[in-house]
């Protein structure tokens, strides 16, 4: 109990019993609910992060000191000023001196703490839409607004709910938190380690066992842990090793490890904080996004395994059972820990609220914990997985908080109304080109940011373009989510795949570049749903089948195509084929899916007879030496 009784773990348990006592007592109002969690977040964040840990003296450990207790005396502030706070009208009522101040102070915090935990690019983004709002009478055309001074500027960013305690920071307060502190509960039962057991179980057999184990844990981690780099801090720490001893090279072994787990943000139950946030921002239930990601997301997993199969075909990956097994251990007397995430998924099929959903599940981990001895979990346990948790969340609670900013200041000028309008003018009123632009306009906006901030930009400026195409808003947001998830494995910044490589011993440059590649498979799942939303459970039922059923066919094909390779190697002009079947495929069009199947079905039969003729060559090589 007295490893507890230091600042960092203090403040982590006190804010998850902040978290667990309103969800079970009643919350305050969401303007004051939202603030104190940002302050204990802030709070938590100052106190890891600290620059006393980097540059002696005295004087760094007092300015650790004011970071980390002027925000929770601010979240005091706020608690004690709810009632005059919330009931004022902002930009219309004054306020006092003192808020001004505050104000000043909590939003440099707000952005020093972004620059030590999420980076530099929204960082400085966050501090360009500042500058922008401050300038906007001055610019013309579209860029062009009424502007905001100091005092409007901090009751935008401070005291109302468009700012730093916005949609993100809300739906980061009121669900993600819970979340994460299910998942921080489930791994310290055990849970975590289930999964990764569970993987190599499941695959032990399989031709390129290591690499598929390491898509299936990332897939079950993935989902609990919403984060791409922590599923690599993870799962990757027991499969790249394993990985590489299989025969793959040292940028393949982080580069799949790296795809694999970006994908659990869109795999269901829990996926990731953005998801959440897409649920506040389209006003569409949890549970009807959870069902429509579904398919996408074992899609996207299908896509991987497939690749994963070729690769191992192709590049003769030794087989490493024994191995594999030595990695696991005993599941029987485990298996009792699922029991939680099976009444997590039908708490919230039931209609529950996703926090009373996710409570009901901690309790349940607790107490089915005493089952078994080996998953018993200590009063130490409990307080580490609070810890825990609460640590975890500084990683959503601070992008959304700098991403509240931005998009605060985007929504005073209008600047969205207007990107859209850019979009639809770049493009020329062309859907497919359209699609495009935001496709790479995702990519770009991701870059060096966590998916949650990347989705809220893209969500933000992006997914209203492609709604004005006549897209389904569901269609729409599930598209820039895709693709603020693979910015993690896009270069020139993929931060993902450079946690992989500094696991794998990799060139991170090398391995950015070889999960692009391994993870094309992946980019075309987004474009067959904005094409045809039947894959998001939009339609009748024959109509989503023989949709599925094409994309699978367009996916298999690209895997193929990428790693050039099927019975045997194939030639550029096969390879080429192979890609234009799986557009063709995943195109709707009765014409085009039928042709993309033939040309599919016919490079199959070309291998084949390649092969047969190696075969039959051998053959007579061998007979031809024999004689001799």
């Amino acid at each position: 109990m007295s490893k507890f009784l230091n600042i960092q773990s203090l403040i982590a348990v006190f804010w998850s019993i902040f978290h667990l006592y309103t969800a079970i007592f009643g919350a305050f109002p969401a303007f004051t609910q939202r603030g104190i969690h940002v302050s204990y977040a802030l709070a938590l964040a100052f106190s890891i992060f600290s620059l006393s840990k980097k540059k002696e003296g005295i004087r760094w450990k007092v300015i650790d000191a004011i970071t980390i207790v002027t925000p929770l005396l601010i979240g005091g502030y706020l608690l004690i000023h709810t009632d005059r706070l919330t009931s004022r009208n902002w930009f219309v009522d004054s306020f006092t001196s003192l808020d001004l101040w505050l104000g000043i102070i909590f939003s440099i915090l707000v952005f020093e703490i972004s620059r030590r935990t999420v980076g530099n690019v929204i960082t400085i983004l966050a501090a360009v839409f500042v500058i922008y709002g401050f300038i906007g009478p001055n610019l013309s055309g579209l860029l062009a607004h009424r502007g905001l001074d100091l005092q409007d500027t901090v009751d935008l960013l401070f005291l109302s709910p468009q700012g730093i305690f916005g949609v993100p920071v809300g739906v980061a307060t009121d669900y993600v938190f819970y979340f994460i502190l299910f998942g921080a509960f489930l791994n310290i039962s055990g849970g975590g380690q289930l999964f990764n057991d569970l993987a190599f179980r499941i695959t032990k057999n399989a031709k390129g066992g290591p690499a598929k184990a390491a898509v299936v844990s990332s897939g079950f981690m993935g989902s609990i842990s919403g984060s791409a780099v922590a599923n690599v801090s993870s799962t990757g720490i027991f499969t790249i090793p394993l990985m590489k001893k299989a025969g793959y090279s040292k940028e393949d072994a982080g580069a799949i490890e790296a795809i694999a787990s970006t994908g659990g943000q869109i795999m269901p139950p829990i996926m990731g904080a953005a998801v959440f946030i897409m649920a506040e921002m389209i006003g569409i239930p949890y549970v009807e996004i959870m069902l429509a990601a579904i398919i996408p997301a074992v899609l996207y997993y299908l896509s991987l395994l497939i690749i994963v199969h070729v690769k191992a075909s192709k590049e003769e990956i030794q087989d490493i059972k024994e191995e594999m097994e030595k990695k696991q251990q005993k599941v029987l007397g485990r298996l009792h820990l699922l029991l939680p995430m099976a009444l997590l998924i039908s708490l919230i099929f039931m209609g529950f609220s996703l926090q009373r959903a996710a409570i009901w599940s901690i309790i349940l981990i607790v107490i089915v914990s005493y089952f078994r001895k080996n998953t018993f979990m200590s009063a130490n346990d409990i307080l580490s997985a609070m810890e825990d948790g609460a640590k975890q969340s500084i990683h959503v609670t601070i992008p959304c908080a700098i991403a509240g900013v931005i998009v605060g200041i985007i929504g005073f000028s209008g600047l969205g109304l207007n990107f859209t309008g850019l979009i639809m003018e770049w493009s020329l009123g062309n859907i497919i080109l359209g699609v495009v632009l935001v496709a790479l306009g995702c990519i770009v906006l991701g870059m060096g940011m966590p998916t949650t901030s990347a989705y809220i930009m893209a969500a933000t400026l992006l997914a209203p373009a492609l709604q004005e195409f006549g897209i389904e808003p569901l269609a729409a947001h599930m598209f820039v989510l895709f693709f603020a998830v693979l910015s993690m494995v896009t270069p020139p910044v993929a931060l993902a795949a450079y946690a992989a490589a500094g696991i794998a011993g990799a060139d991170a440059n090398r391995t950015g570049v070889n999960a692009f590649i391994i993870g094309i498979p992946a980019f075309i799942i987004p474009f067959s749903f904005v094409i045809n939303p039947a894959v998001l459970l939009i339609g009748d039922t024959t109509q989503i089948i023989i949709q599925v059923i094409m994309i699978l066919i367009g996916l298999i094909a690209v895997s193929l195509g990428v790693v050039g390779y099927l019975f045997t190697e194939m030639n550029i002009f096969i390879r080429g084929l192979l890609f234009v079947a799986a557009v063709l495929t995943i195109n709707p069009e009765l014409i085009s899916s039928v042709t993309g199947t033939f040309l599919f079905i016919g490079t199959f039969v070309v291998q084949f007879m390649k092969l047969s003729k190696q075969r039959s060559s051998s053959f007579i090589e061998s007979k031809v030496a024999n004689n001799d």
